[in-house]
């Protein structure tokens, strides 16, 4: 009977781990304080009219972009650096969200919260497609790009601007920059669950929505303002240039969110170029675009921050991304 008992427990053992509180790897009874970090992504295209190709011709488009994040989530995102009770997420998010209305938009599509699971078995069932589960991680990733590739499409016929400095200023906030949970207490131990809040934002490096000429704006004109200025100063450093004329400047967003977000900026567009590719004028607007974005994002306290013009393919997009991130490749 003893022996029944035994075998009987040995056999639940692996039950019951999958039971414990949720989000916690039980460890030896040391009484310290051991700390998971999940990713919690921010997708956020302009949708302005950089998404038209007939008006700008680039290698990949929004969709092709969304589909390297969806592709590396399992298992390269959900496995670094943990085995299980992961609490990652991937949203969708919007710079104006009048157009969640305008598009009609099914926003539950736009969200995959790994986190929502009670325990690690629902969680793997889940990815697995295992166990006759009807939502799975696959048919989420053909939701959300489903949803989209219709916004993009609408987008590409009903674009507006971007108001790229508001969403900075008051779209960015608890919902989206997830702080570190309370501990959870274990025997002695202590586990607590924490977020890299990570903000991938694609648009052409243009902010032409909003209040113009008062600094919530890189306009066209503010560019060609500022290169026409710099070259009758006569002076030879644009850093040194800027910081002096404030009139150039694009004013730093006071929010307390932004020093626990990082900011991967993807897509930028240099229209001073030539069909060819060719600079017709100096400084290009990507050096002036460039300069004016990281003075913008380093006076906004931005915790980290990376430019990048448009890829030029599939594959240089995603070793952008996943070097943002700091995860490898699985193949």
């Amino acid at each position: 009977m003893h022996k029944l008992f035994f075998c009987c427990l040995v056999a639940l053992l692996p039950v019951f781990k999958c039971y414990t509180p949720q989000t916690v790897h039980p460890k030896p009874d040391t009484g310290k304080t051991f700390t998971t970090t999940h990713f919690n992504i921010l997708f956020v295209p302009d949708l302005s009219n950089r998404v038209d190709p007939d008006r700008y011709k680039r290698p990949l488009n929004d969709v092709d972009i969304l589909s390297i994040i969806t592709s590396n989530l399992y298992p390269a995102i959900l496995r670094f650096k943990r085995s299980e009770y992961q609490k990652d997420k991937l949203t969708i998010d919007f710079i104006n969200k009048g157009l969640i209305s305008q598009y009609k938009v099914n926003t539950d599509n736009l969200l995959i919260d790994f986190g929502r699971f009670a325990n690690q078995l629902d969680r793997i069932h889940y990815i697995t497609g295992n166990n006759g589960v009807s939502q799975t991680l696959s048919k989420d990733i053909y939701d959300m790009t489903t949803e989209f590739t219709r916004m993009n499409g609408l987008a590409v016929k009903q674009n507006v601007g971007a108001d790229i400095w508001s969403y900075f200023h008051q779209g960015i906030d608890e919902k989206r920059v997830l702080a570190a949970e309370n501990p959870i207490k274990y025997g002695n131990n202590s586990y607590v669950n924490t977020y890299r809040n990570l903000l991938i934002l694609l648009t052409d490096g243009y902010i032409e929505a909003g209040i113009f000429n008062q600094g919530f704006d890189l306009s066209k004109n503010t560019i060609n303002r500022f290169r026409k200025a710099f070259l009758k100063s006569g002076e030879n450093n644009m850093q040194q240039f800027l910081e002096k004329n404030k009139q150039f400047q694009i004013k730093p967003v006071d929010n307390e969110y932004l020093k626990n977000l990082e900011v991967l900026v993807m897509e930028t567009y240099d229209r001073s170029l030539s069909k060819d590719g060719a600079a017709t004028v100096h400084p290009t607007d990507m050096e002036i675009i460039k300069l004016c974005w990281t003075y913008w994002l380093q006076q906004s306290n931005i915790k980290r921050f990376e430019l990048h013009p448009y890829a030029a393919s599939k594959d240089e997009a995603e070793k952008t991304i996943l070097n943002f991130i700091g995860i490898t490749k699985v193949k």
